[in-house]
């Protein structure tokens, strides 16, 4: 009893900070840009974070899994990651300039660079909550994410004073990476930096970083279809649209976060039950998360973005479903990445990828931004259930090899 009291206090820590975060993103940042700079502006400059985020998000995460994951059967060390990390640094500055290049968004030398560093501070701060998942101190997990969102207010008002938007984003970032460089344990360096772990950390970061890079992309490819096929203005729209849907799918990574903090304490196996009560209490959580969302949004954007809610309206209950669905699969495929073979998590975004593919682009082409928004429910729907089915199937094999 105690330890199930421990895991809800945890996940409600978890979750404040990050709703934290993200409220000021959703409540203070976004809003002042696109009063600021106008919808197009903010479609484009959420079209950029999206390309930032599939290798930045990806990276960091992929690391941080890899030392959980390492850390179930060994102690693990700071150094091998550090450098993943700071090899990873040098081709996310590269990243910055070809999406300067060849990202179809006009940016200077002075935001060019501020992208690069963005993007490295970004990749090493998603990273850096390993610390609290190693230690299952998510008290300190809490801080850290508020100590980030207090940081995006001071970067709004840096962003008063330049006009430079990436500011915002990057103090904090950095605010967040100096509370565990002064407070956590994962940024000291080892006396023998290369050690034998490295070669395992590298292989295994790169396995998961092939799967998440994939579940990010995805992720954000609505932004990336929307602009590309529609324009700037549709990716606004669906933004605001799906705003608290997305803000309940960004969830997954603290929630992701304790729930393999405990499961590598987890000695049993996935039992037939276990997933009957995984998947009906995903199937609650998707009706109960669908409908929140959709209230909120009737409620909420009408003050936040008065401008466009006749817009949007229309879209609420699809945008607000898809991200849901997308979120309860990201669980699941969590779950599964303890319990079954690695490449379990590549097979479900592959299978999302090809259905997004197949539904989503002709959707947007032929159907406009209603079409879109149906398209990726039913798209998310299915990465849900194939998530579910890798769970059973899973099940199905450890009953055969008994």
């Amino acid at each position: 009893m105690r330890s199930k009291k421990k895991m809800l206090a945890d996940s409600a820590y978890s979750v404040s900070g990050l709703v934290f975060m993200n409220a000021v993103l959703q409540l203070a940042v976004y809003p002042i840009w696109e009063r600021r700079l106008g919808a197009e502006a903010l479609g484009d400059i959420l079209y950029l974070i999206s390309l930032m985020s599939v290798f930045a998000v990806s990276m960091g995460v992929s690391v941080g899994y890899a030392r959980m994951r390492k850390s179930v059967s060994a102690k693990t060390r700071n150094t091998p990651y550090m450098v993943i990390l700071a090899c990873a640094s040098l081709v996310a500055l590269d990243v910055a300039f070809l999406v300067s290049m060849l990202g179809g968004v006009e940016l200077d030398l002075a935001e060019t660079l501020l992208l690069g560093l963005l993007m490295c501070a970004t990749m090493w701060r998603y990273y850096a909550d390993v610390e609290y998942k190693l230690y299952l101190n998510y008290k300190r997990f809490f801080i850290y994410y508020s100590l980030i969102g207090v940081g995006y207010l001071v970067g709004l008002l840096l962003f008063y004073i330049t006009e430079l938007w990436l500011l915002a984003l990057l103090v904090g970032e950095l605010f967040g990476l100096l509370y565990v460089l002064l407070r956590g344990r994962i940024f000291i360096i080892d006396d023998e930096p290369f050690t034998p772990e490295l070669d395992f950390a590298a292989k295994l970061s790169l396995t998961f970083f092939g799967a998440e890079v994939l579940s990010t992309f995805i992720f954000n490819a609505d932004r990336i279809i929307l602009r590309s096929l529609i324009g700037s203005e549709a990716v606004a729209d669906y933004y605001v649209a799906s705003l608290f849907g997305k803000t309940a799918a960004l969830l997954t990574v603290p929630l992701s976060g304790v729930v393999i903090g405990y499961l590598a304490k987890y000695k049993g196996v996935l039992s037939h039950k276990l997933m009957n009560m995984i998947t009906a209490g995903a199937g609650i959580g998707i009706f109960l998360g669908s409908a929140a969302c959709t209230f909120a949004s009737n409620i909420f954007i009408p003050i936040i973005y008065p401008d466009r809610l006749d817009a949007v309206k229309a879209y609420f209950v699809s945008a607000n479903l898809s991200q849901i669905l997308y979120f309860a699969s990201n669980v699941i495929t969590v779950i599964l990445l303890r319990f079954a073979r690695s490449k379990y998590q590549l097979y479900v975004n592959a299978a999302y990828a090809v259905a997004f593919v197949l539904i989503c682009i002709p959707c947007a082409i032929f159907g406009g931004l209603r079409a879109f928004c149906i398209g990726l429910a039913l798209t998310c729907l299915i990465r849900f259930l194939f998530a579910a089915g890798l769970g059973y199937y899973t099940v199905f094999l450890k009953k055969q090899n008994l």
